[in-house]
């Protein structure tokens, strides 16, 4: 019994010294992870406020610190701070153990002076070491008298002051509007706003006529930023930022965007409860449309070099060869890449000089760029396959490439070096070799005199001896290539008349086609991948449109597809709904969370809206 007693005491102080053992190693590392981490210090405040707005300006360090050195805050009063928060919070994931603290000092502070105020840095002591945060500049804007909060006008004039240009409006805003032909231009749309936003019901981005357009940034979700504009603060959001690159000279005009937006107005309520429950709501429509741009793009200048393009921007050029000593009919592989920042989507091959008696196949292009705010860059890389015949030394001149500099306003020109190629003769029989049949070549044909050329000829004339023509084997030939002509002859025609009737048939089918496609969009909705539910959407939609209307896709467009509905005996109800959706889905791919309608509806309308249109279209 006591030996029992024994065994159970040893287990229990066994199982308590393992579990103090793993608490302190815990620590240890609990320890060891928060020492390594580096220290951070800094400062979060609004960019722009009113005069009299109370705000917060908040220093986080992710570190214990000591001795705080509050920043020098002249031009503003403190109505509380510095107030000193901590967190921390531990992760274990795969077995490690993980902590993060933040130590947070806030201010809350009123501006009084207008203008840009700066705050000077503060500063603080992690272990000994100081650390300190940048300066912050905050603007102080006069408060602004012709609105609310809640963003109507205490006149009677309400609803026209949130029309579009007082408390909502949109543009469409470029970084430059004097350009050459090809150089780039950064357009970004924007969502100016001093009331509720509640959704987006449709909208129409510009179709950038006469321009080369990639967009280089479409935020899935709208993120609200305050700016000042003309002296009142405006939440902005980014819709678009596009990169566009005008295709020819003169005067260009980038269309306005169009919207209408759900806005949430403050009304007045005869129930008090209303207020307290968070009611005295309505919500109304209102339409915004952005003022158009005009850009002058001015051609190049005329001094062009010969091997001129159309290049534009700050390039450079290299160029390499696979091998310089081959045998006959071997394959040669030439690489010309040109690099930078430019339009290089837009050129062409440099033209190669290659030796004659070379056969030279079209160059290959690779093309590796990306859009930015910065422009396009990347390269684009040539490669030219050619296969020299017979043995001898060629040599490739060297290639030229000219391209207009933007930064000096001057056409330059960049030349690769040159290569001499030794090629060998080839093994056994040269025109056979690499399964390439040769005929006659060049040495084959002399000249003789001024115009009388000697064709070598390397076979003889035998009479034949045998007489064919009228014999039976002749009149058997002639009949069996009469069945067979006339039997190609009536497959040709009926595959003539199969082909007129693929038109008939994809109308036939126009409406099972979409709702297979329909179906693709059903997966994703349940998945919730929105973005792939609203393409599938618009491939249905579109697909249907080419096969009802037996058009190709690529010809069908927003602008074009009101005329073609209309004279198909489409109503302008059932076009307008067409419109609608189409802009809604576009639109939802880009920011899912600024539309207001749910997946669910969207593929009810579509799937409605196209058995409207398979009833209303003229077959």
């Amino acid at each position: 019994m006591d030996h029992k007693m024994d065994v159970i005491f040893n287990m229990s102080i066994f199982k308590k010294t393992v579990k103090s053992l793993v608490l302190f190693l815990g620590a240890l590392f609990f320890s060891a992870s928060v020492l390594a981490q580096n220290v951070e210090f800094n400062v979060s405040a609004p960019q722009v406020v009113e005069a009299g707005e109370q705000f917060r300006l908040s220093y986080t360090l992710n570190s214990k610190g000591s001795k705080f050195e509050a920043p020098i805050l002249e031009g503003f009063k403190i109505l509380s701070g510095p107030n000193v928060s901590s967190s921390s919070s531990v992760q274990i994931v795969n077995g490690k153990m993980t902590q993060s603290v933040s130590y947070s000092y806030n201010y809350i502070l009123v501006g009084y002076e207008a203008g840009k105020l700066i705050i000077t840095p503060a500063k603080i002591q992690v272990k000994g070491k100081s650390y300190s945060t940048k300066a912050t500049v905050i603007e102080v804007v006069k408060e602004a008298s012709t609105a609310n909060q809640n963003g109507s006008s205490t006149s009677s004039g309400a609803n026209k002051n949130i029309s579009g240009s007082g408390n909502l409006f949109a543009s469409v805003r470029v970084d430059k509007k004097n350009v050459y032909q090809g150089e780039k231009i950064i357009a970004t749309i924007k969502i100016y706003t001093r009331v509720d936003i509640g959704g987006f019901e449709e909208y129409k981005f510009p179709p950038y006529t006469g321009f080369w357009s990639q967009d280089i940034e479409s935020p899935t979700q709208l993120t609200l930023k305050r700016e000042n504009i003309n002296g009142a603060i405006y939440n902005t959001a980014l819709l678009k930022k596009t990169l566009i690159v005008p295709q020819r000279s003169g005067e260009l005009i980038i269309d306005p965007f169009t919207a209408t937006i759900q806005v949430r107005e403050r009304v007045r309520s005869t129930n008090p409860f209303d207020d307290f429950f968070g009611g005295g709501h309505r919500t109304k429509l209102v339409k915004v449309k952005s003022k158009p741009v005009k850009i002058n793009v001015k051609p190049l200048p005329g001094n062009k070099p010969a091997d001129y393009t159309g290049a534009v921007g700050r390039l450079k050029t290299s160029s390499s060869l696979d091998k310089t000593e081959v045998k006959a009919n071997e394959a040669i592989t030439l690489k010309i890449k040109i690099s930078g920042n430019g339009n290089l989507k837009f050129i062409s091959p440099p033209k190669v000089d290659f030796p004659p008696d070379m056969d030279v196949y079209d160059p290959k292009t690779s093309l590796n760029t990306k859009a930015s705010e910065g422009g396009i860059a990347g390269n684009i890389t040539f490669e030219y396959l050619f296969i020299p015949r017979y043995p001898g030394t060629f040599r490739i001149a060297p290639i030229t490439f000219s391209y207009f500099d933007l930064a000096s306003k001057k056409y330059k020109t960049l030349t690769t070096q040159e290569y001499q190629i030794v090629v060998n003769k080839g093994e056994g029989n040269q025109e056979m070799s690499s399964g390439v049949v040769q005929g006659f070549t060049k040495q084959d044909v002399k000249l003789l005199g001024k115009d009388i050329r000697f064709i070598h000829t390397n076979f003889e004339v035998k009479r034949i001896q045998s007489r064919i023509f009228g014999s039976l084997l002749f009149w058997l030939v002639y009949s069996i290539s009469t069945v067979l002509f006339l039997i190609i002859l009536l497959v040709r025609r009926s595959q003539i008349k199969q082909n007129a009737n693929q038109a008939k048939v994809k109308n036939r089918k126009a409406n099972k086609l979409s709702k297979k496609r329909l179906k693709i969009a059903a997966k994703n909705m349940k998945l919730g991948n929105q973005e792939e539910f609203y393409d599938e959407v618009l491939k249905a939609i579109w697909g249907y449109l080419s096969d009802k209307l037996a058009i190709p896709v690529a010809e069908l467009s927003k602008d074009n597809i009101i005329d073609i509905l209309t004279k198909n005996g489409v109503d302008e109800m059932g076009i307008k709904q067409l419109t609608d959706l189409l802009d809604t889905c576009e639109f939802a791919r880009y920011a899912p969370s600024a539309v207001s309608s749910k997946m669910e509806d969207i593929y009810k309308k579509a799937g409605e809206l196209i058995s409207k249109l398979d009833q209303k279209i003229k077959k």
